[in-house]
């Protein structure tokens, strides 16, 4: 596998990129703790050139990790004889009949390739936390508190810690998916065993690398997630005081992010059909996404009556709320089996 596809620059490179990344959030945060206990604002100019770097090396590390896939993309075909590749359209054509989504069969002119999206495995931690720093930059200006920048600059020091200790995509990159496809790579076997590894192989490269779904799924709920977390830390701070400006970003944080959570979810439902059959409902992710669903709509229903007598309160509470529904949404995958936890 190493000589069809050489590692070593990526691996070291983008760990101590990410080395990198995680030291200037880290200082990135300790200014923000200051600016939390402070009546003055400190250092806004520095902080925020500080904030632009870090979110430049991190598309930097994202253009890393987009040409990982590309070389996956290139280098990694699933190649078969013509010989097999003919018996092999056959048992495709007769498992087709009748299937409601068959795959295709195989073109020995040109073979399978892995389209690999940039969010699988720990790379989605890595584009999650790219959007919340990238969504606190664009904010910046709507950020006139300098209390709860600080805040949003403590939650990228957070991640940054998070993505080094437990999450990095470098250091050992997508390791489920190398563990998959390396047997096919690195074993001699004979042609009805070839084709056996191959029938483990294609069906979730169709239904999961290769589906057209994981581009647009996945993403839209991570910045979901990073929107969330925004309306999150504006919540908390609207619980001791009323602030118009933080008010505003709260509210237009949680439209975006409920527009990108529906919109990913309505997208996951056909995904789930072609990929898992009609039990897709049974999912403890799924039932779990649909709660906080439920929650956010909830909350977004509430800001219409903020007004009211202590509404306001209720409002923040149930933003707080959705941030916790969030966590546990995304813990789903880890604490219950399912479809979602293979993945």
């Amino acid at each position: 596998m190493e000589q069809l596809l050489d590692l070593t620059i990526y691996r070291s490179g983008g760990h101590w990129l990410l080395v990198t990344i995680t030291a200037l959030s880290v200082l990135l945060g300790i200014g923000g703790v200051f600016n939390l206990f402070r009546t003055e604002p400190l250092r806004q100019k520095e902080l925020l050139r500080l904030l632009t770097l870090i979110n430049l090396l991190f598309v930097g590390g994202f253009l890393m990790i987009g040409w990982l896939h590309w070389s996956i993309h290139q280098n990694l075909p699933l190649n078969l004889s013509p010989r097999l590749a003919e018996w092999l359209n056959q048992q495709l054509g007769a498992a087709n009949t009748g299937a409601a989504y068959g795959l295709p069969l195989y073109n020995p002119q040109a073979p399978p390739r892995y389209s690999i999206p940039l969010w699988i495995e720990h790379e989605k931690y890595y584009f999650w936390f790219l959007c919340f720093s990238l969504l606190a930059q664009a904010t910046w200006g709507m950020l006139v508190n300098h209390r709860f920048r600080g805040a949003v600059q403590l939650v990228i020091a957070i991640q940054g810690v998070i993505l080094l200790a437990v999450a990095d995509p470098f250091a050992e990159p997508l390791p489920k998916f190398f563990t998959e496809i390396t047997p096919w790579f690195t074993v001699d076997v004979g042609p009805m065993a070839k084709a056996g590894m191959f029938m483990k192989l294609y069906p979730r490269m169709i239904f999961y690398y290769n589906a057209h779904y994981m581009w647009l799924h996945p993403p839209m709920l991570f910045l979901a997630y990073a929107c969330i977390t925004l309306t999150f830390l504006a919540s908390c701070f609207m619980l001791v005081r009323r602030d118009p400006p933080i008010e505003k970003l709260g509210y237009s944080a949680a439209k975006l992010g409920y527009l990108m959570l529906t919109l990913g979810m309505l997208l996951g439902y056909p995904w789930a059909l072609q990929a898992w059959g009609p039990n897709w409902w049974w999912d403890p992710k799924i039932g779990s996404s649909i709660m906080m669903w439920m929650v956010y709509s909830g909350y977004l229903h509430t800001r219409l009556y903020a007004n009211k007598p202590a509404m306001w309160y209720f409002s923040s509470l149930l933003g707080i709320l959705c941030f916790v529904a969030m966590i546990y949404t995304f813990l789903a995958s880890f604490l219950f089996p399912g479809e979602h936890t293979f993945q």
